[in-house]
């Protein structure tokens, strides 16, 4: 049953009534010992997707979207030990739409802190509180519980040190990261290192509520984590070890530059599940980077998902048995992305993505003009490339993707 469906318009109305002039400029407050801050986004996109034929995916072969999000960010700060963030946000989409971001439903989190509600079959509007958090600093020790972004990855595109809510690769814009329910405390070991420890709570999937997980904890998925960072000869290496969602995690990093020149940065992981009967398998990237003085910036990754398929065959088993693992399909890939400034109020980012397991492929093409100090709008274009559904066969990961436009507006105050 979805909850608070009458409700939310009147919670969205009264957002903006409380805060009727976070559309004009930037508010904050100040006093000798504290300090709050409000500021706001609002995004505006639309979509079209041209489906590939034959896939049992789509009900149609082309589709139209629009999606507006607004967000209202909070953060306030008492002396020099306490702060609060606050991310509300709200969310009207036609047709939720992977592309655009704005749907965080793949999100492992509890649903009390969100809302949805259906205005037709093929529309909606939802208010989430995207990350509410509090943070102690005492001395070398900082302290935070709430629901924040965690991220303990090192790598750019693949990323498999980052469990919760990472991004795909082929994600352009990575301001704001959904958060998780969790506890986090970072201590300083000194100068040159650093230990983490974190705590995410875990929740089963459940299709009737609005975010698709189940309102209360499921304890047997959650996670705790420790990770400590080591910097030796402007070389940062890092190991990693705890339990993600009845896995055992075995792992580590490092980033680094070489000859000044080319930048470095690896990481990865065993995952020993803890249930018997079940394969574990390594996750690991490696990526180079370098910026050359012109502002062309080139990156290349290679990803081993050692828990994917080795090729079309099993993955269109896998589909059929229902038993497709999450994220990526195939077991080995490349990522090579330029970024380049044409000019200071236009940036063009690239990205081919290679699956080799299915030999499919995916072109990204962004584009960012900035209209002033506040506002810019972007163009994505996604062009796959693979074998389609045909017959038995259920086609490559890339192929069964759609070509995709997508236009955004943004404005930041």
């Amino acid at each position: 049953m979805r909850r608070g469906l009458s409700s939310l318009p009147a919670v969205c109305l009264g957002v903006l009534f409380l805060f009727p002039a976070l559309g004009l400029a930037f508010s904050e407050w100040h006093s000798d010992e504290a300090s709050l801050s409000l500021r706001g986004f609002t995004g505006l996109g639309g979509a079209y997707s041209r489906n590939p034929e034959g896939a049992a995916l789509y009900d149609s072969r082309e589709d139209l979207f629009w999606n507006l999000d607004q967000r209202l960010l909070v953060a306030a700060k008492y002396r020099e030990n306490f702060r609060f963030d606050l991310n509300l946000l709200q969310n009207l989409c036609a047709m939720p739409n992977p592309g655009l971001g704005a749907k965080q439903g793949g999100t492992e989190r509890s649903g009390l802190l969100s809302w949805q509600q259906h205005a037709s079959t093929n529309s909606e509007a939802s208010l989430s509180v995207d990350t509410a958090a509090i943070h102690y600093a005492q001395e070398n020790i900082e302290w935070s519980i709430g629901r924040q972004p965690v991220n303990l990855a090192t790598t750019t595109y693949f990323s498999p040190n980052d469990f919760f809510a990472p991004f795909a690769a082929q994600t352009f814009y990575r301001v704001y990261k959904p958060g998780v329910d969790s506890g986090r405390a970072e201590v300083r070991l000194g100068n040159l290192a650093q230990l983490s420890l974190v705590g995410v709570l875990g929740y089963s999937p459940e299709s009737a509520t609005d975010t698709d997980w189940r309102n209360h904890p499921d304890w047997s998925r959650n996670s705790l984590l420790a990770r400590i960072a080591i910097n030796r000869n402007e070389w940062e290496w890092g190991l990693l070890g705890g339990t993600v969602r009845e896995q055992r995690i075995t792992g580590g990093s490092m980033q680094g530059e070489l000859f000044d020149w080319l930048g470095v940065r690896a990481e990865g992981h065993y995952a020993a599940p803890e249930q018997e009967g079940i394969s574990g398998g390594a996750e690991m990237s490696v990526g180079f980077e370098h910026r050359f003085a012109s502002s062309l910036e080139l990156r290349l990754e290679q990803f081993h998902h050692g828990q994917g398929y080795g090729s079309s065959e099993t993955l269109s088993q896998a589909l059929v048995a229902g038993s497709l693992r999450e994220g990526y399909t195939g077991r080995r890939y490349t990522a090579l992305g330029a970024s380049y400034e044409f000019s200071p109020l236009l940036t063009g980012q690239a990205l081919v993505l290679a699956n080799w397991s299915d030999h499919s492929q995916l072109l990204s093409l962004n584009g960012v003009y900035s209209l002033s100090d506040e506002a810019e709008m972007a163009v994505t274009l996604s062009l796959p490339r693979g074998d389609r559904a045909e017959n038995s066969s259920l086609g490559t990961e890339f192929g069964l993707a759609p070509t995709t436009l997508v236009c955004t507006f943004r404005v930041y105050y």
